[in-house]
């Protein structure tokens, strides 16, 4: 005897289903508020503070009257900037450090599984980060006095939420792929110091070589730098930027599927994580 997991008219879950839910929701929030909690905060008040304020006050300051960046694209491109640094360094090396602690394979024989965990504390780390950035950036425009202005306030938040996602993705991909590897740390810092010049969030693109004005378009957080300004400044969104924004994340997230399957198959079949 089979138990249907819908009613009978088929649109609403049944009891099975709504259970599954239940746990999936309860271990997201156990997972996000556990990773906040044994986070500590100057792990996430170095890149979500100390480094956007240094990086945006020196360069509004720096800023010329004829410069060819405006505020808006100084602030959102270090806001940007930090959060793909958080991406490397906090969500990034979220499953590797639970493989340092040794509480990976009790993750892995959970009942609950590998995946819902990762997002559960993927959610809690980009958080705290994303809230830190917006706070320093606008702490950091009031200093300077230059404070930000939102001409379109629903646009940007519309693109803020997709930017966050975009970030979600991309550390979800990069904390299977540094627990693959041995060479994690030096992985993060080959991303970390060419993006912050190649990526498209602070440096103009046109200001480039030729041959490298192509390497941040596979950057998914370069258009939604784009795309923050042109919210900001109350200009029109670009149709390209958005089709590229949704296509370089949805190919993070087809990269996070095949990865977080081999980190499955190397912890239950090879077993050989731990030499990783």
């Amino acid at each position: 005897m089979t138990v249907r997991e819908d009613t009978d008219d088929g649109r609403r879950p049944g009891p099975v289903a709504e259970s599954r839910l239940r746990t999936w929701l309860s271990v997201l929030r156990h997972s996000m508020l556990s990773q906040l909690r044994q986070q500590h905060i100057l792990s996430a008040v170095i890149p979500g503070c100390v480094v956007p304020a240094a990086l945006c006050m020196a360069t509004l300051l720096a800023r010329q009257p004829d410069s060819v960046l405006t505020t808006e694209q100084i602030q959102l491109g270090c806001g940007v900037l930090a959060l793909w640094s958080c991406s490397i360094w906090q969500t990034g090396l979220i499953l590797r450090e639970e493989l340092w602690h040794g509480t990976l394979p009790g993750i892995l024989t959970r009942r609950a599984g590998l995946g819902s965990v990762l997002f559960g504390k993927t959610i809690g780390t980009a958080s705290r980060c994303a809230l830190l950035i917006v706070a320093t950036i606008a702490c950091v425009g009031l200093v300077t006095g230059s404070p930000l202005r939102i001409a379109h306030p629903a646009v940007f938040a519309l693109t803020a939420l997709m930017t966050f996602a975009s970030a979600l993705v991309l550390g979800m991909l990069l904390s299977c792929l540094f627990l693959l590897t041995p060479a994690a740390m030096r992985i993060a810092e080959a991303l970390i110091y060419p993006m912050s010049l190649l990526g498209g969030m602070i440096i103009p693109i046109d200001l480039l070589p030729v041959w490298l004005r192509y390497v941040p378009n596979v950057i998914s957080l370069r258009w939604a730098t784009e795309l923050l300004t042109e919210a900001a400044q109350g200009r029109s969104q670009s149709t390209v930027a958005w089709v590229l924004l949704f296509a370089t994340t949805g190919a993070y997230a087809l990269m996070a599927g095949w990865s977080f399957k081999t980190v499955l198959y190397r912890a239950r079949k090879r077993g050989d994580l731990a030499i990783a």
